[in-house]
C-alpha cells in the first residue's frame, strides 16, 4: 500500500531530546497515520523528504522528551484515592485524622465500608498508628479498614473485625502480623499477608468502579507527562477490568499490569491468566511480595532495627512456595517481579531466579524497590540482565522513618541508584503512589539527583546519580524493563510518538523539580493540554 504523505503530521521547531542513542537531539519529526515517527531530524530535512503534511505543528524552540514511564506505580489506587476513598497523606495528627474521617463518613452516607488511607506515625503528633479504639470513636456501625501510606499495615475498626470473623484466637498467616496489646487483646493492626483477614471481606469493586478509577487515575498522569506505566500487583477482576477497557479502547496511558499470584490472608494461589499484549496494554509478568516495608519496619534485613529488640522485619515466603510458584508462571512464558526491599528478601528474590534462570534464560525478571544489594546480588543482577525498579521519592517523602529505624550504616546505602548504575545494571525509576503523596516524576528526579528529603536532610549521599542518568532511567530504562524498548522509552523511528511538551529546559536547570509538561502526546495525538 503507498501511503499519502498528506495524511502524515510535522513536529517542527522544537528542542527535541531524542534520548536515542544517547541524548541526541533533533528539531523535528514526522508522524504517521499509525501514530508512530516515520522519521525524525532537520525541518530542512524532512520537508524535503515529505514535501507537505495534513497537519503541521511549531513547537517555538520548546524542549520536547519521550513520554515518561512510570515504572512501579498503583494507577487504580491513585484514582480510588481521587474517587471513593479517603487521603489522609499529610495529616498530622489523630485528632485531625479523626475529624476527616468523621467528615468522610458523614458525606458518604451510603458507603458500606469506610475506607482511608495514608497515615504515617512518623508524622503524627502522637507518634503512633491509630488503632481500632480510636476508630470506634468515630464510627461504630459501619466497617471501617485504613491503611497506613506504605499498604503494608491496616488498621480496622471492631465492626471491620467482627465481620471479618477475626479474633484473639485467629491463626496469623504466614508472613503476616495481627497486632495485640499485653493482654492479648486485638489492636486493631495488622501486617503484611495478615491485611488479607480484612480486605478480602471488602465486597469487590464492580466494573464501572474500577473503570472511574483507572481512567481518573490515567487523566492526571498526563497532567504530569506520564504515557506509560506499570501496575504492579492485580487481582482477577482488576486485570479483568484493564483487559476490557483496553478492548474498548479506553486506556489512555500505556499500561504494564503484573497478576498478583499469592494474594494476601490466603494460601489460596491466584489463577495464572492468559498473556495479553496491545498497544496499551501488556499482561506477561507476574507480581510476588517477598518481605514487607521499609517506612513501617516490616522489609527483612540482616540486622536489627533501631530500638528493638533484635526485630529484624517479615519475610513473606519461603522458598519453596515461592519457586514452584513462579515456576509454573515461567513454563508458561511469564516473566517474574519481586517487591523485595530488605537483603533476607533480596537473597531469596535472587536464589529463586537463579533456579529460574536455569528453566529459561531468555525471560527477563526484575526486582522492585531493592533497599540495599550486597556484591554477591550485583553478580546476580548483571548474569540474569535483569532491572531494578527504584523509588527515590522515598527519600523526599519517608526519611523521617527510615531515620527513625534504620541503623546509620544502611542510611547511606538505602535505594543504591549509584550502584546499580555503576555495575551496568538497568534502572528504572518510579514512585510507587499512592504510597507516597508526591508522584510528580520531576521531583523524584530531583530526588534521585540531590537525596535530599522534604527537609533538606541528606539520605545516601552516595548514592547520588546525574539528572542525565535520572531521566533515562524514566524514559529507556523503564522501556526496558517493560521489555518494550523496541517500542517506546525514546523518539526514534518506528517508535510510538509518545512525548512530552516541557515548560522549561531541564539540562539547563540546576533543580528540575519544578519542571512541568505543558502538552502530553500520545500515539501522537495531543492528550492533555496545560
Amino acid at each position: 500500500m503507498i501511503l499519502d504523505f498528506m495524511t502524515f503530521k510535522l513536529i517542527y521547531n522544537a528542542n527535541i531530546i531524542t534520548m536515542d542513542p544517547a541524548f541526541a537531539k533533533a528539531d523535528s519529526m514526522v508522524i504517521n497515520h499509525l501514530g508512530k515517527i516515520e522519521a525524525i531530524g532537520t525541518e530542512t530535512e524532512l520537508r524535503n523528504q515529505f514535501g507537505s503534511f495534513s497537519n503541521e505543528f511549531d513547537f517555538n524552540g520548546q524542549t520536547v522528551v519521550p513520554g515518561l514511564n512510570d515504572a512501579h506505580i498503583h494507577v487504580w489506587k491513585i484514582g480510588h484515592l481521587r474517587t471513593y476513598m479517603l487521603d489522609v497523606r499529610g495529616v498530622k495528627s489523630i485528632v485531625e485524622f479523626k475529624r476527616l474521617l468523621k467528615e468522610f463518613a458523614d458525606k458518604n452516607p451510603n458507603s458500606e465500608w469506610i475506607m482511608a488511607r495514608g497515615i504515617n506515625e512518623m508524622v503524627l503528633e502522637e507518634k503512633r498508628l491509630p488503632t481500632k479504639e480510636d476508630l470506634d470513636e468515630i464510627i461504630s456501625d459501619r466497617p471501617v479498614f485504613v491503611i497506613r501510606t506504605c499498604a503494608h499495615i491496616g488498621i480496622a475498626n471492631s465492626k471491620a473485625i467482627a465481620i471479618s470473623e477475626v479474633d484473639e484466637a485467629t491463626e496469623v498467616p504466614f508472613g503476616g502480623e495481627i497486632r495485640k496489646n499485653q493482654d492479648g487483646s486485638l489492636q486493631g493492626i495488622f501486617t503484611e499477608r495478615a491485611l488479607g483477614l480484612i480486605m478480602n471481606t471488602i465486597p469487590p469493586f464492580t466494573f464501572e468502579e474500577y473503570k472511574n478509577m483507572i481512567l481518573e487515575a490515567h487523566q492526571y498522569l498526563l497532567t504530569l507527562g506520564i504515557t506509560s506505566a506499570t501496575d504492579p500487583a492485580a487481582n482477577e477482576e482488576l486485570l479483568a477490568a484493564y483487559i476490557k477497557l483496553d478492548q474498548e479502547g479506553l486506556l489512555k496511558v500505556r499500561m504494564n499490569v503484573f497478576p498478583l499470584r499469592i494474594p494476601d490472608g490466603s494460601d489460596e494461589i491466584q489463577v495464572l491468566p492468559e498473556q495479553y499484549e496491545s498497544e496499551f496494554l501488556q499482561i506477561k509478568t507476574v507480581k510476588f511480595f517477598s518481605d514487607g516495608g521499609l517506612s513501617s519496619a516490616t522489609a527483612a534485613l540482616n540486622v536489627p532495627y533501631k530500638n528493638t529488640d533484635g526485630y529484624k522485619g517479615v519475610l513473606r515466603l519461603d522458598y519453596d512456595k515461592f519457586f514452584q510458584t513462579a515456576k509454573e508462571a515461567v513454563e508458561k512464558g511469564f516473566s517474574v517481579a519481586t517487591h523485595a526491599i530488605g537483603h533476607q528478601a533480596v537473597d531469596l528474590t535472587l536464589k529463586v531466579y537463579r533456579d529460574l534462570f536455569k528453566m529459561d534464560n531468555t525471560l527477563k525478571h526484575r526486582i522492585e524497590h531493592v533497599g540495599f544489594l550486597s556484591n554477591e546480588n550485583i553478580k546476580d543482577f548483571k548474569h540474569m540482565n535483569m532491572t531494578a525498579a527504584m523509588q527515590p521519592i522515598f527519600i523526599y517523602e519517608l526519611a523521617n522513618n527510615f531515620k527513625s529505624t534504620l541503623p546509620e550504616e544502611l542510611l547511606d546505602v538505602v535505594y543504591p541508584c549509584k550502584t546499580v548504575l555503576d555495575n551496568g545494571i538497568n534502572l528504572a525509576l518510579s514512585t510507587d503512589g499512592p504510597v507516597v503523596k508526591e508522584i510528580n516524576p520531576w521531583v523524584n528526579m530531583e530526588t534521585a539527583v540531590t537525596r535530599k528529603a522534604m527537609d533538606g536532610f541528606v539520605i545516601g549521599e552516595s548514592q547520588k546519580i546525574t539528572f542525565e542518568e535520572a531521566l533515562r532511567a524514566y524514559t529507556v530504562g523503564s522501556a526496558i524493563a517493560d521489555n518494550l524498548e523496541n517500542i517506546k522509552g525514546s523518539l526514534s523511528t518506528g517508535k510510538y510518538a509518545d512525548f512530552i511538551v516541557l515548560n522549561k529546559n531541564p539540562f539547563k536547570l540546576d533543580d528540575v523539580s519544578n519542571v512541568e509538561a505543558n502538552e502530553t502526546w500520545v500515539n501522537g495525538e495531543l492528550k492533555y493540554k496545560k
